[in-house]
């Protein structure tokens, strides 16, 4: 059996699980339960969430959230997100204190520019867990991308301090905005970090020696430091 047809086949019976649901609330109370974050919830009471395989539905979701990422054309991602945003719901409704598809569902949200919704998956993930090393870092590309420097960096470094000390991604992004931020001292310890991670990085050397030939202690930023 190959991987499409065994997905197909998983989305086909979920579809029948909530379709019965659907049909059961429908003629119970005349209509399903509101939109939570933007996606359809079903009366959770009605729903037994237990008959949804949860290795099949992350696999699912998984699957949809990577083809988002490769899809060719904006109508195409879009597809693919949403789809990938219903799955993560449903296995966000199967392990209710799994962090991961909230985690997911923050990143589907941040793609599709849905700020408000995208934040609330990542508050609630911290919630759970507050040093995830992997939801600080998705919450760091999160404004990240938004050119907001100084959250990211704080989330950034929430990730490195709890497990992404090693994280090559991580370390990069914090040489990063602390070169942006105008601390160019710690950014130089975060490129040379980077580089001890991933020394075959033909770029870093270059990097390194470009701000090491600064003369940064003597710059602005360490200027203002000293008259504080």
């Amino acid at each position: 059996m190959t991987q499409i047809l065994y997905l197909n086949i998983q989305t086909y019976k979920k579809f029948i699980i909530l379709l019965s649901a659907f049909i059961f609330i429908g003629s119970t109370y005349g209509v399903a339960n509101a939109v939570e974050f933007g996606e359809v919830q079903y009366n959770n009471t009605l729903i037994d969430y237990s008959k949804i395989d949860k290795s099949s539905t992350q696999e699912l979701a998984d699957y949809y959230f990577e083809k988002a990422l490769k899809a060719q054309t904006p109508s195409e991602k879009k597809e693919f997100l949403q789809k990938a945003s219903g799955e993560y719901f449903i296995l966000s409704q199967i392990e209710p204190h799994n962090i991961y598809p909230l985690v997911q569902l923050a990143r589907v949200y941040d793609f599709e520019n849905k700020n408000s919704y995208s934040k609330a998956y990542f508050f609630r993930a911290l919630k759970i867990d507050r040093y995830n090393a992997q939801t600080n870092y998705y919450f760091g590309e999160y404004y990240y991308t938004r050119e907001d420097y100084i959250r990211a960096l704080y989330y950034y470094n929430k990730a490195f301090e709890n497990g992404f000390h090693e994280n090559y991604k991580v370390l990069i992004k914090m040489a990063i905005m602390y070169e942006k931020l105008g601390d160019l001292l710690r950014a130089n310890q975060y490129y040379k970090k980077a580089f001890l991670v991933s020394p075959n990085n033909a770029i870093l050397p270059e990097k390194i020696r470009e701000i090491e030939s600064l003369k940064y202690k003597n710059s602005g930023y360490y200027n203002q430091k000293r008259k504080k």
